[in-house]
This record gives C-alpha cells, structure tokens and sequence, in this order.
C-alpha cells in the first residue's frame, strides 16, 4: 500500500513538472509585443486627371477647354504606426502633397491681319499648369499576414487645399511664320491663384508596404499607394483626379 501511494506522489510529480516545463516552453515561444511607431515620409505623387473643365470663367478672355493631365508632384509627412492585433495596425498619418497637373487646350482660332493686310485665321493653344497644395490627414489600416514584413494597407483621406496656382501659356501653332508683339510664339497669359478648385476634397487610399527593421528601434517603410478622390475636383463639374504615390518613411520605435 505505501508503495502504490509512493508511485502515485512520483506519477503526479512528474507530470506537474513536465505541465509547468511545457507552459514555460511555450511563454518563451511567444513572439515580443510589436512596438508603437512614429516616423517621417517622403515620396512623390504622380497625379493623373479626366473629365474636363473650361478656364477661365472671365467673359473678358477666351474661355478655352482642357480635358485630360498628368503631372508629378512632392509629397512628406508624419506617421504613426499602433499596433491593435498581431497582424492589424492603426496608421493615422498627417500629410502635404502637391497635386499638380500639366493640361494642353483643344485647338482653338483667332482672326488676325496677316500678309497684305487681309483676314487670316491663327490657331493657338494653351498649356495650363495647376498646382494644388494640400495638408490633411490619412487614416489607415495595415494588415500584415506574417506579422512583421510585407502589409496591405486602406483607408479614407481628407485634405484641405492650402493654395492653388494656374499658370497659362499660349503658343502660336500656325501660320508658321506669325508671332506675339514681343517676337515670340508663345506668352504667359496668366499666373495667380483663381481659388478654382474645391477646398476640402475626401478620398481614399489603397496599396501595398513593406516595413525593415535596422535594428531594435529603428525600421526602414516603403510603401505604393493608390488615391482616388471620391469628389470632383471643382464642386459643379466633371473634372475628376487619381493618383499614384510612393514613399519612403524612416520609423522610430517608442
């Protein structure tokens, strides 16, 4: 009898010491807390616009009509990375980008005196440059299916728009030989900021990052975005914008 109770007080020993040799395993297999981050960005916007719009508005110019633009702009700011599951993260992000466009006019004539003093058509075009400075704020969701590494990220944006500036250029086309007063063939028309555009603009974007630790606090972040406006860019027309963005962030761990 005292040799069968012996055994069971052995029995019940080791497998208590085999559970807690487990569970203490299985604490030192758990991967450590992923770190809150804040960092800095900069990259580019390559901004790409359709629908059309006329500028100017004045009756005291032509108005000529301009369809679709691509231009590339700068673009930095701070983010944050917070970490709300394993593979899940909250990034809010405070941006300012340029949103630029560069638009060519459909063809349009004027009549002029030409050689031996009679009527003669000239056609022109403008080339518009608009640039848009924007600020605003990005809040995004990262997952990342390894929990460190490669992620997807979306999310909505708002930006506020700080300043616009539309540059317009006119060039001659033909006759060949016909030129401004000043003996070019082309000429500023027009450089200010007509507040054209619509001052708060709400949007979304999507893409793809990748996050490299450098070491224990510091970690290198790349990421492709893609931004698509859910608003027209002036409040009573067609003119729409996208864009494509890339950016480079260097994150601190805190």
């Amino acid at each position: 009898m005292n040799r069968l109770f012996a055994s069971l007080i052995l029995m019940l020993a080791l497998i208590m010491n085999a559970d807690f040799g487990l569970a203490q395993a299985q604490e030192q297999e758990q991967p450590p807390p992923l770190p809150v981050r804040i960092g800095v960005f900069v990259g580019g916007l390559y901004s790409m616009h359709s629908g059309g719009f006329h500028f100017p508005e004045s009756t005291e110019a032509p108005i000529t009509a301009y369809d679709e633009g691509t231009a590339f702009g700068p673009s930095f700011g701070i983010r944050f990375d917070l970490p709300l599951l394993r593979n899940l993260r909250l990034s809010p992000r405070l941006f300012a980008e340029c949103r630029r466009g560069d638009f060519t006019s459909d063809p349009f004539t004027m009549e002029i005196i030409g050689q031996d003093l009679q009527p003669q058509s000239m056609t022109l075009e403008d080339d518009l440059e608009v640039t848009m400075r924007m600020a605003g704020i990005d809040l995004m969701l990262q997952w990342s299916p390894f929990g460190t590494g490669p992620y997807l990220l979306a999310g909505p944006t708002v930006g506020m728009k700080l300043y616009e500036e539309f540059r317009v250029t006119e060039r001659i086309v033909e006759p060949a030989l016909v030129t401004f007063l000043d003996g070019s063939r082309s000429k500023e028309m027009y450089d200010d900021d007509p507040e054209f555009t619509r001052d708060l603009t709400l949007g979304l974007r999507a893409g793809v990052g990748y996050t490299l630790a450098l070491n224990r606090d510091m970690a290198l972040g790349v990421e492709a975005q893609y931004l698509m406006l859910l608003q027209p860019v002036r409040e009573d027309g067609d003119w729409s914008m996208a864009g494509l963005q890339a950016t480079v962030a260097l994150l601190f761990a805190l």
